[in-house]
């Protein structure tokens, strides 16, 4: 007898690994907020809500989840408090609860309105902005002395001096490709121009596909 009291007992007792199910809604509208961020607290352990705001994951007694979402305050949940009030059946290592998310409110920093009225009147002002005001903020922020040290002290940067390497190939091979420029009022550009293209025309009138000469 008395072992079968100490077995039921053990049955009786309640599991130290629980299988927490639930739904996660906002506490204004009732609505379910979806792919909410769980994660308990202290652990790498935790989960994300469905597109329905359902989720399911292990919890133990002394664990605390946080649930948190984009403009939501974030909430607590605290599985022990739970326990204590939860009026289901715990024996089976099963839990189902609902929790709320209220939404949280952002203070955005004043808007100043101007008077322009119009494109043209915005690019007639922003042009017509004097450009020692456009450089304050640099020369405040970094003075030459400074740039001058940096110039002076610090170690050129390998993927900058690749960068200049490849810009230089490209110049070069690029360049090659294009054709002389010769300027109109250069007479003798232009009798070279001439004889350019009379040449490229003898050749191209006279090209002879002789594929068996021996020279």
């Amino acid at each position: 007898m008395r072992i079968l009291a100490l077995l039921g007992l053990a049955l009786a007792q309640e599991p130290t690994i629980y299988q927490l199910s639930g739904m996660v809604l906002s506490a204004s509208t009732g609505e379910p907020i979806p792919y909410v961020s769980i994660h308990i607290t202290g652990t790498r352990r935790g989960g994300i809500a469905n597109a329905d705001g359902f989720y399911s994951l292990p919890v133990l007694r002394s664990d605390t989840l946080l649930f948190s979402a984009i403009g939501y305050k974030r909430a607590r949940f605290i599985v022990a408090d739970y326990l204590k009030a939860y009026t289901g059946d715990t024996t089976e290592g099963f839990l189902y609860a609902i929790n709320y998310l209220t939404e949280d409110t952002i203070e955005l920093p004043p808007v100043r309105i101007t008077a322009i009225q119009s494109p043209e009147a915005l690019k007639a002002a922003i042009l017509n902005i004097p450009l020692e005001s456009q450089s304050f903020v640099a020369r405040e922020n970094v003075s030459p002395e400074l740039i001058a040290y940096f110039i002076q002290n610090l170690p050129a940067d390998p993927q900058e001096r690749i960068k200049i390497a490849q810009q230089r190939y490209r110049d070069l091979y690029y360049e090659r490709t294009l054709r002389p420029t010769y300027p109109i009022i250069d007479p003798i550009a232009v009798y070279r121009l001439v004889e350019y293209l009379a040449q490229r025309a003898r050749v191209k009138r006279e090209k002879l596909y002789d594929y068996w000469r021996d020279d």
